[in-house]
């Protein structure tokens, strides 16, 4: 699971260009006995065995930036794409994926030159540029450089005391490292015909998400993604009690009620079912976020869908942080409900 997790977390896939990811997933996918296509989207879907249908979904994608413009001296001015903070952007390392990948920082105006209003401000990403160490705009036009060209975080992955791991994007490699390790759990399977898919565009919409659904019609889905953890001095229990090293957290409603909302029978159900395996699971209402599972619940005429979230620190940001044993409980805790489907009464 290590291996996967850092093998995917230095990957670079933002919204639109998941290919890298893709590439990677199907192998492995297929490796594992599926049989695994690609939609016209870019989704990965693998499936395996025979009767009711349990779609288990990970986005594959990774919230970055995207050139603008480029100046007549060289520097990248860049949109973001996906849900970025401006403040965790300045002086960050980056690769701008040109013709080859070419790397890159974040630039700003140095504190020193800045005014006292200024100072006490977060710079927007407006005034914010990628400095390549271009001489000028034509230089950078031969090396490949041209509105569109993606930027993402020039992270490493490297493993913390009391086994946790830092890395970039483990929005969501987390859960594609859960799913692969799902995969392999699944080497046999006679309860349903598993349907794990690795999908696309989920930061900027779910879009991914909903559309292999629509085509799947599954009648249960899972989304397996990372969900915010507290415990760190700026966020306390009561705004978020999920914790690191507490087990993966049924997402149970999101968006204060404007993506998923799980129903009694179906939350009561997974609580019994984890219970039965001894894997320890928190529970999450969420005021803002949305996982694929809120893509998938709307998709046609509504699916039964349950999201399991991986807790992590500093989501959307070029380092966050999870505990090993919650990812390794993620994916044991989706295989459980996978196997256990069969006997869920509606």
């Amino acid at each position: 699971m290590e291996n996967y997790l850092k093998r995917l977390s230095e990957m670079h896939a933002p919204t639109g260009m998941e290919d890298e990811v893709a590439d990677f997933m199907h192998a492995e996918l297929e490796a594992k006995g599926f049989s695994v296509h690609r939609d016209a989207l870019g989704n990965v879907i693998a499936r395996k065995g025979k009767g009711k249908k349990v779609m288990v979904a990970t986005h594959m994608d990774e919230c970055g930036m995207a050139v603008s413009s480029i100046t007549k001296d060289g520097f990248l001015r860049f949109m973001k794409i996906g849900g970025l903070y401006d403040g965790i952007l300045a002086n960050a390392r980056v690769i701008i994926h040109a013709k080859q990948r070419m790397h890159g920082v974040i630039g700003q105006k140095p504190p020193h030159l800045m005014k006292e209003e200024e100072f006490k401000k977060t710079v927007e990403s407006e005034q914010m540029f990628v400095d390549a160490g271009f001489k000028n705009a034509n230089e950078a036009a031969k090396a490949g450089i041209r509105p569109g060209t993606f930027i993402t975080f020039d992270s490493h992955y490297k493993e913390l005391p009391n086994n946790l791991a830092t890395g970039k994007a483990f929005d969501d490699r987390a859960g594609c490292a859960a799913l692969l390790d799902l995969a392999g759990r699944l080497k046999n399977v006679n309860e349903c015909e598993a349907i794990l898919v690795g999908t696309v565009r989920e930061e900027t919409g779910l879009y991914g998400a909903g559309l292999a659904a629509f085509g799947i019609e599954p009648d249960f889905a899972i989304a397996l993604d990372v969900t915010l953890a507290g415990g760190t001095p700026d966020v306390s229990e009561e705004k978020v009690p999920v914790k690191l090293g507490a087990g993966p957290a049924l997402e149970v409603m999101q968006a204060s009620g404007k993506g998923l909302i799980m129903s009694k029978r179906l939350i009561e159900w997974a609580e019994k079912t984890a219970a039965s395996k001894k894997i320890p699971m928190q529970f999450e209402a969420s005021e803002r976020s949305r996982t694929d599972a809120a893509g998938i619940h709307y998709s046609r005429a509504g699916v039964l869908a349950t999201s399991i979230g991986i807790p992590s620190r500093y989501i959307h940001a070029p380092h966050e942080i999870i505990n090993l044993d919650d990812l390794k409980q993620a994916a044991a805790l989706a295989e459980a409900l996978v196997r256990g489907f069969k006997d869920y009464k509606a």
